[in-house]
């Protein structure tokens, strides 16, 4: 999660993912990436203990597992377009992500703490699809060219139209647009954001912020909140040093002395439970439309 202002995870999975433009010959780019901050722990996964995923809100948003099925369906979808072409497509693996880390209350993890300070996990590399040109230009469209050449063009690959987002653009807008909510989303995303900011105010909040910034300066360090050590700049920008791994790891320490997380936790759930009560009616439409979506997933799958 980015170090300052509100952690963007939650608000990701909820809203849905953003397009971002593929890399030429790279296949394993897919149109809506995966949030990118961290790695989204499923209920099944180790990470199930994390924060984030345990609060009220979480019911409306993916989780991994189901982000993976999502995509797997869109391959699928996009496969079929590039045969309908005459062409072959076969998308690389997805890695197996990298532990998740949830930075909602800050950093909790110890070992990552000794190994990266305040830094994110590296995450493994991801396989690249080396496609042909013909490929590329099928499965991208518009996108797989340069924007002064394709502007007011029509892109047609042995005499058929392409899309002009290509067969994976296609596939991926295609299967989204029944499900959208952009109400329900934008409900869910303002719940969230508030929930969080509305946390820090609550008086147990603010006294274990207190607990803990009189436990840093125990060990020698002068933060306010653990919000203010993880935006430091030193902690931002260039090589992890030793100085800010010790950082963390007392930030570590003092959050399991004072308890920080999981009172912060029950003061914004106890928050979310009242928020989302009051917007019972569209966030329940969200998740309907969510689990539709992903019934729809399975039966692509099942038929592939």
């Amino acid at each position: 999660m980015r170090r300052s202002a509100i952690p963007v995870l939650l608000l990701t999975l909820l809203v849905g993912c953003a397009p971002h433009e593929p890399s030429a010959g790279d296949a394993s780019s897919t149109f809506p990436s995966a949030p990118q901050s961290t790695p989204s722990p499923s209920p099944s996964s180790p990470a199930s203990e994390s924060y984030t995923f345990r609060l009220p809100l979480a019911v409306y948003s993916y989780s991994d597992a189901d982000y993976e099925v999502i995509r797997s369906a869109e391959q699928v979808l996009a496969r079929d377009c590039m045969r309908d072409f005459g062409l072959s497509y076969r998308p690389a693996r997805n890695p197996a992500p990298a532990e998740a880390q949830d930075r909602r209350y800050g950093l909790t993890d110890r070992a990552s703490a000794e190994r990266y300070g305040y830094r994110m996990p590296p995450q493994p590399e991801t396989p690249k699809a080396k496609l042909t040109e013909d490929q590329i230009k099928v499965l991208y469209g518009n996108r797989s060219a340069p924007a002064a050449a394709v502007k007011n063009s029509e892109l047609r690959y042995r005499g058929k139209k392409v899309p002009d987002e290509g067969c994976l653009g296609a596939a991926v807008l295609g299967f989204r647009k029944p499900y959208e909510d952009e109400a329900g989303a934008e409900v869910a995303s303002r719940i969230a954001t508030a929930s969080y900011e509305n946390s820090q105010k609550v008086p147990e909040v603010r006294a274990v912020f207190k607990k803990w910034s009189s436990c840093m300066k125990q060990k020698g360090y002068a933060y306010a909140s653990p919000l203010e050590a993880m935006a430091a700049p030193a902690f931002v920008r260039g090589k992890v040093s030793a100085v800010e791994k010790d950082t963390a790891e007392a930030d570590v320490s003092c959050k399991e002395r004072t308890r920080l997380a999981e009172v912060w936790f029950a003061a914004e759930s106890s928050i979310q439970k009242d928020m989302i009560k009051a917007e019972a009616g569209a966030l329940r439409r969200l998740g309907e439309l969510h689990e539709k979506k992903l019934r729809a997933a399975r039966k692509i799958l099942a038929g592939a």
